[in-house]
């Protein structure tokens, strides 16, 4: 009796784990979206297809499930051929933006057009600059 007592509050524990990670993964993915919306909209745009071939889209499955890219990507800027051919655009690095900041706008892309949300930990990002 008190073996299964012990196990259901480890089983316990363990959901309300759960519940508050998944509440700060959609915090995370919130601030997000609003992080992208002042920062990446302009040229991706709200459907992550880009502006009229002349940014990227954010839409590539092998973009969004590659962290060290995304990181990278988001810290430091890209270079990027244009969809109808020609020179490539480059993206601006986002350094001044928090690491909380960089790690919302992944979790936020991945979430929306990736297969899975991808939480990068700020200490990832911090590592990164």
């Amino acid at each position: 009796m008190k073996r299964t007592l012990s196990i259901g509050i480890l089983f316990a524990t363990f959901s309300v784990g759960a519940i508050a990670s998944e509440q700060e993964t959609r915090d995370l993915i919130g601030l997000g979206a609003l992080t992208f919306a002042d920062n990446c909209k302009k040229c991706h745009k709200i459907d992550g297809y880009g502006e009229e071939a002349l940014y990227p889209s954010l839409r590539n499955p092998a973009l969004l499930a590659n962290k060290p890219l995304l990181i990278d990507t988001v810290l430091h800027g890209r270079s990027a051929p244009r969809r109808n051919g020609g020179e490539e655009d480059l993206m601006p690095p986002l350094e001044f933006l928090t690491d909380r900041e960089i790690s919302a706008i992944i979790a936020f892309i991945t979430n929306t057009w990736g297969d899975e949300v991808m939480v990068v930990s700020e200490e990832e990002v911090k590592a990164a600059r």
